[in-house]
Order: C-alpha cells, then structure tokens, then sequence
C-alpha cells in the first residue's frame, strides 16, 4: 500500500494524532514481525541442534 501524493483526501494529512498514531501501529507490527522471526530462528536452530 504505497501513499500516493494525489490522493488528499487521506485524514492522516490533516490530523497528526491520527498520523501518530498509524506510525505507531506500523512501528509495532513490525516489532511483532521480527520477534516472531527470531523466535522461529531459534526454534530451527534448536531443533537442528537437537539431532
């Protein structure tokens, strides 16, 4: 979902909380994303180790 700059009609532009608020949400899948990644990670490695 790419932000397209012809498309006022976006409220994010004119509410900073709303914005904030978006990054934040972003900010934390992302966070979400990488700890489920490490934790698959770890349970391979450990799995592999284990035989």
């Amino acid at each position: 979902m790419a932000e397209t700059p012809h498309m006022p009609s976006d409220p994010a532009t004119q509410d900073p909380v709303l914005a904030a608020s978006r990054r934040r949400a972003r900010r934390t899948a992302w966070l979400l994303a990488v700890v489920a990644l490490a934790v698959y990670a770890a349970f391979l490695l450990t799995q592999v180790r284990g035989h």
